[in-house]
């Protein structure tokens, strides 16, 4: 074997150990990562070609396997689908179910509950040849309907044998995997009605003058199936993305406006829950942002969301009023602030490392990324200081960040006029950066200024030799 195959080899053995995000935090670590001596430069790209050969390799057995297997675990839950989200909120409410809940009732049903059904569909070799879509649907309700009928048997069997009760949640994912099985078999059969439900809600609030007749049955529905009300509530939270309806309803289920009257009525509490629940899902999606990906566009999103869901739940409610309901309002304030603290902390460093032009080493596409990437939360969390308790962190780090940026865009385009090679493009490449975050930060006006003096300097004639 060859040195070069032997550190692919080694590369690919120790690349395929690690977790995606680690792999890719290390990829781009060695992407960023110019000044290094030739030999060292070798292995490195070796060590990218193997990183690379790994993602592509594993998305082609994706594809393999999504297009010879029919997914009957989507099939057989697809009812639930419009609920599924893929965050862990800090406080669950009903109307969401997790998607590792999912994958690990599937799992449970494969190897222990339903194994003898189930099985022979996480086997592509055993599974049964691909036939029409009716026929698929048909065997994806037989199935739902089998697993439900035995799930809720199992778990009225268990419900007063401790060990066993905790066997089952070690099992499906936890506690709070428990409750949302408890509250997918009690809607189960009630599915079918929820969207017409929820349009119907949409549709009250949006007609004008209130049709009590409509209200009226939309209640008489609730009170005899208070379990329906979260599943109710997120469907028309899909419809309008605005927490305000959510509570424009719950005042009018419970025939006051105050937060005491809507928590004596729980379906009307489970409206508002739901208002809390959308927040705090926007929180985790932030948080899987900054964990993976890193993408400006959407964490600003994100912060947005966060922003609108909670001034409508503190505008429509006298959230004051009610101390679980206050309480929650702290608690996700305190975890998204937390996240921007520690976020900002890294933000001058970023900057310097993306901005500044010094020997070696020069400034990479990942350094510039990661600054225009924390510029845009900065930029985005200014204008949401209030609502996220971050007045004074961002008052004490505006001054600096402005005097930097001040400093970078004089400094940074002159050196376009002397530098050449390698230097260059990396300056080229870190005045592009500067000129983005900048258009984050204090606008298009800027951003253009900016754009011009780089053109005049990349114009102007370099000094001879």
């Amino acid at each position: 074997m060859d040195e070069r195959a032997a550190v692919t080899d080694k590369a690919e053995t120790f690349l395929r150990g690690l977790t995606p995000r680690a792999r890719g935090m290390l990829v781009r670590r060695l992407e960023s990562d110019r000044a290094v001596p030739g030999e060292i430069d070798a292995r490195r790209r070796l060590i990218l070609e193997a990183a690379r050969a790994i993602a592509a390799s594993r998305g082609a057995a994706k594809q393999a396997t999504a297009g010879g297997v029919p997914d009957m675990r989507r099939l057989v839950f697809g009812a639930f689908e419009p609920y599924v989200i893929e965050e862990r909120l800090t406080f669950p409410a009903r109307g969401f179910v997790t998607a590792a809940t999912l994958s690990h009732l599937w799992a449970y049903a494969c190897t222990e509950l339903l194994p003898a059904e189930f099985a022979v569909w996480n086997d592509p070799s055993a599974a049964p040849p691909p036939t029409d879509e009716a026929a698929r649907r048909a065997e994806a309700a037989r199935l739902e309907a089998c697993l439900f009928e035995v799930l809720a048997r199992h778990v009225e069997a268990i419900a007063d044998e401790p060990k066993r009760q905790q066997r089952f949640m070690s099992r499906i994912g936890g506690e709070v995997a428990r409750q949302e099985v408890d509250d997918m078999i009690a809607v189960r059969d009630r599915l079918d009605d929820l969207p017409t439900l929820s349009a119907a809600i949409v549709h009250l609030l949006d007609s004008g003058p209130l049709d009590m007749g409509l209200l009226e049955q939309i209640a008489a529905y609730l009170a005899k199936y208070p379990h329906t009300a979260g599943w109710v509530a997120g469907g028309v939270f899909r419809r309008q993305s605005s927490a305000a309806s959510l509570i424009a309803f719950a005042k009018l289920l419970a025939q006051g406006e105050t937060a005491r009257h809507i928590r004596a009525t729980p379906a009307a509490a489970a409206f508002v829950d739901l208002g809390f629940a959308a927040a705090d899902r926007a929180a985790s999606r932030f948080l899987t942002i900054l964990r993976s990906g890193r993408n400006a566009a959407d964490a600003v999103r994100q912060i947005g969301v966060f922003r609108s869901v909670l001034n409508e739940l503190a505008v429509g409610l006298d959230v004051d009023g009610d101390g679980w309901w206050q309480q929650r309002m702290i608690v996700i304030k305190r975890r998204f602030s937390e996240m921007l603290f520690a976020e900002f902390d890294k933000l001058l460093p970023a900057m310097r490392r993306a901005f500044r032009m010094q020997e070696t080493p020069h400034p990479g596409p990942a350094d510039g990324a990661e600054a225009l990437f924390l510029c845009a939360v900065f930029a985005a969390a200014g204008k949401s200081r209030d609502t996220l308790a971050i007045h004074g962190l961002i008052g004490r780090l505006t001054p600096l960040v402005d005097q930097a940026m001040e400093l970078y865009a004089l400094d940074l385009p002159t050196r376009l006029r002397s530098l050449d090679g390698e230097a260059r493009a990396a300056a080229l490449s870190a005045v592009d950066h500067l000129i983005k975050a900048a258009g984050f930060l204090y606008g298009e006006d800027y951003a253009s200024h900016l754009r011009r003096s780089r053109e005049q300097q990349l114009k102007a004639a370099r000094p001879a030799a």
